[in-house]
């Protein structure tokens, strides 16, 4: 008997799911309208422009004091080297400063920038940059303005700068100067522009 039920169950469900058909497809329905646009923003103000940093001292290049050591005695014309290889120097772009420090008593130096003319001993301290193949150096030469043998003892010792960069001021000229004009400007207005330690 439950073999029976179970067998007519059976036939039921196959003959309901067989005999079940999809129906047709609905019409399209139409189409529907476009939203309406957004209205823009408005533009933000522009920020204020942030002000000039500090100078930079990264590439600046300078010496310590350098005891003056010409050599030799007396003589009319003497230089002593301070930096015997400037490859990374450009004459038309860089600026190059180099000073002398004159001991005023025993707790004060002056400081005066080079070239620089001793009109009371008759002597002349200049900057010399010396080419060769692939190599230049910096002296300070010494000359005396009146004929007369020196031993140039005015400077106790000397210093350079070099400050890279810019574009020369005269481009016809050999001199080294740079967009600014740092000879114009005092031994303490370059140090502390660039922060440079006594």
């Amino acid at each position: 008997m439950k073999n029976i039920i179970r067998s007519m169950i059976i036939v039921m469900l196959s003959t309901l799911i067989f005999s079940c058909s999809d129906g047709e497809d609905g019409a399209i329905g139409p189409t529907g309208q476009d939203g309406v646009d957004g209205v823009d923003g408005t533009n933000g103000t522009d920020g204020t422009d942030g002000t000039d940093g500090p100078p930079g001292t990264a590439n600046v290049i300078y010496s310590d004091w350098i005891p003056a050591d010409f050599p030799g005695g007396i003589d009319f014309d003497k230089s002593m080297l301070l930096l015997s290889s400037l490859t990374a120097f450009d004459q038309d772009t860089d600026a190059i400063l180099v000073y002398g420090r004159n001991p005023a008593n025993a707790l004060f130096f002056n400081v005066y920038k080079l070239p620089y003319f001793n009109i009371d001993n008759e002597e002349f301290y200049n900057i010399v940059l010396g080419e060769g193949a692939g190599f230049e150096s910096l002296r300070v030469q010494a000359r005396t303005t009146d004929g007369l043998l020196k031993a140039f003892s005015f400077f106790d010792d000397f210093r350079y700068v070099i400050i890279p960069g810019g574009v020369s001021t005269n481009p016809t000229s050999s001199a080294t100067k740079s967009s600014k004009d740092y000879s114009s400007m005092s031994y303490e207005e370059v140090r502390a522009l660039f922060n440079i330690p006594e």
